[in-house]
């Protein structure tokens, strides 16, 4: 069942990536993540009355805070990435966040099989051959600030996907609620202090925007119940398939296309992301 629930929540993050990155070329990333909070508060909140889990929980309420931080670079990161690169090539690049998970599960004692081992040198082999064609083209320079923001994000969604798992041990609706909580207050402040977003919101937007708020909840309710407390590296990669997801709704509905070479890298390092769940 928990790897069931992971899969889910990596389809549910792929599709809200797309709409969040779709937005984020015509509004700030911040000012996107910070609509979409909104909706993202107001299931938690339900969630919390309908279980009934109202006695604090201090793990949950600590861990659910630096989830929302880590969450707030890496979403931050990722969507402006997004904005100002491609799809396709953003996302695998961002999916390496599964290493933080995996590494750390090493550290604790879960030495990677074979299979695992292949897994991350077809992911870090691929993402390198992806990457390589795109920086030499011309407007390398655009593609390399989004593939570095795309490493941002990496490490962000990778300790992302960390406290969240460790905070689910006490209580999963507080940590998230405490996370969601932290985003909205992080990303409040900022835009007090940067430039009005200068663009007006149209209702297709606002729909968009209310998909991607939804989307994430849930992805981020799923994979806290699929670990439910246990840094397990297979369900955290299962949890990073999502980048399938973006790039394929990318390919239908932006048209995004790739050089051959590259189309290989972005498959050798999802290959590698699915033999480490294999491992």
């Amino acid at each position: 069942m928990s790897a069931l629930l992971a899969v889910v929540s990596s389809v549910l993050w792929g599709g809200a990536d797309f709409l969040g990155g779709r937005l984020s070329r015509q509004h700030p990333a911040a000012s996107v993540i910070f609509r979409a909070q909104f909706i993202a508060v107001a299931g938690l909140i339900i969630a919390l009355v309908v279980v009934g889990d109202f006695t604090p929980h201090g793990p949950a309420l600590v861990w659910g805070a630096l989830a929302g931080v880590c969450g707030v670079v890496g979403l931050s990161a990722f969507y402006r990435a997004l904005a100002i690169g491609r799809m396709a090539l953003v996302a695998p690049v961002a999916a390496t966040s599964v290493a933080v998970p995996v590494l750390l599960g090493i550290g604790l004692g879960h030495h990677p099989s074979v299979g695992q081992a292949i897994g991350i040198v077809a992911a870090v082999g691929g993402t390198i051959i992806a990457v390589g064609p795109e920086l030499r083209a011309p407007g390398g320079g655009q593609a390399g600030r989004s593939i570095a923001l795309a490493l941002v994000a990496a490490l962000g969604f990778g300790l992302l996907l960390v406290t969240i798992a460790l905070g689910s041990r006490t209580s999963v609706v507080q940590t998230l609620l405490t996370q969601r909580l932290v985003y909205a207050a992080l990303l409040g402040v900022f835009l007090l202090v940067v430039p009005r977003d200068p663009a007006p919101w149209t209702r297709r937007q606002h729909l968009a925007v209310a998909g991607n708020g939804v989307g994430d909840m849930t992805a981020n309710y799923l994979y806290a119940e699929a670990t439910r407390g246990a840094v397990d590296p297979v369900t955290s990669v299962l949890a990073s398939l999502y980048p399938i997801v973006t790039a394929l709704l990318a390919h239908q509905f932006d048209g995004e296309r790739l050089r051959r070479i590259q189309y290989a890298g972005v498959g050798a390092a999802l290959v590698g992301v699915v033999l480490l769940t294999a491992g």
